[in-house]
């Protein structure tokens, strides 16, 4: 996935930058990030919001923080990567914020929130606690 810091405009896919629209969450391995134990509300909320997730892409990332995945062969011969659920993820959640703003985070957000203890920025957490 392509690394964007958070709170930065808002260009993914080729999309035009809009000083409303920001980036949480687009994280890489090769950035570091801010690390608290989520809050089971947080993580509850962004659970409801991936379940409906916008901007839906064919294939997915990979959580570039978990050690790789096996390769697994099919039944038909056919060798694959075999995920543990949970830690792909293919789309985007957005979320109004305080004023006219709106936050986009990728759907692995809930993955790194809740298994490698992201700490988004608080103006996203309220919007996310808020959006319930």
């Amino acid at each position: 996935m392509t690394y964007y810091a958070d709170l930065t405009a808002y260009e993914y896919n080729g999309a035009d930058a809009a000083p409303n629209v920001l980036n949480v969450g687009w994280l890489s391995a090769g950035h570091c990030f801010e690390r608290a134990e989520p809050t089971a509300a947080f993580v509850a909320a962004l659970r409801e919001l991936v379940a409906a997730p916008t901007n839906l892409f064919r294939g997915s990332h990979l959580c570039e923080f978990c050690p790789a995945p096996p390769i697994l062969e099919s039944p038909g011969g056919l060798r694959m990567i075999h995920p543990a659920p949970g830690t792909t993820g293919n789309g985007e959640i957005r979320v109004m914020g305080d004023g006219d703003v709106t936050y986009v985070a990728p759907t692995l957000i809930l993955h790194y929130v809740a298994k490698h203890h992201y700490a988004p920025p608080q103006e996203f957490v309220r919007a996310i606690l808020n959006s319930r």
